[in-house]
């Protein structure tokens, strides 16, 4: 009876302990399963960050990109925008050269060409060279291909511009020889270029590149612009002058002009850019 307890015992207490280290297995395995559950899960959220992170990258990377483009975009408008501005004003005398066909320049004093565009309605003017006679007291029409042939040699000559296109382009009459003089009279005629002196009211000098000077009178019928020194803004439209202006300018000196004159007197006084 004592041996049958016995055993019964025994058998128990082994059964117990099977059961105790049955339940620290699983238990271990629970505990393992969490462990390689939040490994996992700590794992999914790094690469989430790395995602986010990588999208936060692109996203600034295409904000940059879309800065960039509209910065690019602004500077392409303001380029179109400058190129529609309005071109240069005034009066040149020098030499015209031909560019290309409707494009020429024209020198100034101090050497320096101004490009400028020809159109239909510019008024060309020749005197021996672009077109007509060398000899002859009147300024001659000319074609634009007539313009064009002259001023592949060059040509010496008064254009008048306004917004960068010529309004009328008249050669120079002492450039060929003929119509510095008027035969009839002993007058200067023609067109003459040159610094403007002052002698007395209405009576003015011009002192021509050569160093030769010719007198010449205005009167109320003479058209006087002027491009900043006897009036108006430098580099804008040519401006009406009064005689009163004219005459203090004159005085002051320094003032280059073009002159149209026909028997000595001024039809019109065309301030040069100076």
């Amino acid at each position: 009876m004592l041996r049958s307890h016995r055993r019964k015992a025994v058998l128990a207490t082994a059964a117990l302990m099977a059961t105790t280290a049955l339940l620290t297995s699983c238990q271990g395995d629970s505990d393992g399963d969490k462990k390689s559950s939040g490994s996992g899960s700590s794992t999914s959220q790094s690469d989430a960050k790395s995602t986010s992170g990588d999208g936060g990258s692109g996203g600034a990377e295409a904000d940059g990109a879309g800065a960039q483009t509209g910065s690019d975009s602004g500077g392409t408008s303001g380029g179109q925008n400058g190129k529609g501005d309005k071109g240069v004003s005034g009066t040149w005398f020098g030499t015209v050269s031909y560019l290309a066909p409707g494009k020429y320049t024209v020198s100034d004093m101090k050497d320096t060409e101004q490009a400028f565009f020809t159109s239909t309605d510019t008024n060309i003017q020749g005197a021996g060279k672009i077109c007509g006679d060398a000899e002859g007291q009147a300024a001659t029409p000319c074609s634009e291909k007539q313009l064009e042939a002259a001023a592949k040699k060059g040509v010496s000559a008064t254009v008048k511009i306004e917004n960068g296109t010529a309004v009328s382009i008249f050669e120079d009459h002492s450039n060929t020889g003929g119509g510095d003089v008027d035969p009839g009279t002993g007058k200067p005629t023609g067109t003459h270029s040159g610094e403007l002196g002052y002698l007395a009211p209405g009576t003015y000098s011009l002192r021509e590149m050569d160093g030769s000077k010719i007198k010449f009178h205005s009167n109320t019928a003479t058209t006087i612009n002027g491009d900043g020194w006897i009036c108006g803004e430098p580099g804008g439209q040519l401006a009406d002058c009064t005689e009163g202006q004219l005459e203090a300018a004159a005085k002051k000196g320094g003032v280059r002009v073009v002159v149209e004159l026909a028997n000595g007197g001024a039809v019109t006084i065309d301030e040069e850019h100076n």
